[in-house]
């Protein structure tokens, strides 16, 4: 084999590598970069202080960037929830960096990140999930209760659709200790085209960091 040929050969092999190397979509994932919130004025941040959740009231209260309460899923009154930005000492308030994200209820309240592109095939540069197979995830958790991560669907034109997703564990039960929480998200129909990560608490109070979803 003459030399264009190994260098062809490599190169292709070196781009199956890259293109088939797995991604962490979550870009915030760390709850490391803030930005400045409006609590008493931008919404959700309204909603949730009609519904008597425990945030904190100002004109410029620090909030991860990228992650969004979604007072459509959950966050009901009377149930003594509450959303907080931790700052603290790595491996003890948080479980790395300076930063975490605290949620709690006595029911159900979830967080949401941004939009994920959900492909049948790999385009080469673009990172996604896989639409056929299951897309690994984890995240670390403390606290009381019960951790939730799953997804929202949606088409390629946009439009939400439901039951076209199936996560693996469907909850993990807290403790005290910082746990590597570990599963899968897998959709179930060939029209979802996009995705948004959903992280939830259940019947206590999570602290999370670290967040990860693999896409290629």
């Amino acid at each position: 084999m003459n030399k264009i040929a190994v260098f062809s050969v490599g190169a292709a092999l070196m781009a199956g590598v890259v293109w088939g190397a797995e991604v962490n979509l979550v870009k915030n994932g760390g709850f490391e970069e803030e930005q400045k919130v409006n609590t008493e004025q931008q919404q959700p941040y309204v909603e949730l202080l009609a519904r008597f959740v425990d945030i904190e009231q100002g004109e410029f209260v620090a909030m991860p960037v990228g992650w969004t309460p979604n007072v459509s899923d959950g966050w009901l009154k009377g149930q003594a929830s509450a959303l907080r930005y931790v700052r603290g000492e790595p491996g003890k308030d948080v479980h790395g960096g300076t930063r975490a994200l605290m949620i709690s209820s006595k029911n159900h309240a979830a967080v949401m990140d941004g939009r994920v592109a959900v492909e049948s095939e790999r385009i080469p540069g673009q990172p996604s999930l896989k639409l056929n197979g299951p897309n690994r995830f984890s995240i670390y958790a403390k606290g009381t209760g019960n951790l939730m991560v799953y997804a929202y669907t949606y088409d390629k034109r946009g439009l939400n659709i439901y039951g076209k997703v199936k996560s693996s564990p469907d909850k993990f039960v807290l403790t005290d200790t910082w746990t590597k929480c570990e599963g899968t998200i897998e959709f179930t129909g060939p029209e979802v085209g996009y995705c948004i990560l959903v992280i939830a608490a259940g019947n206590g109070a999570a602290t999370i960091d670290d967040a990860e979803l693999f896409g290629e």
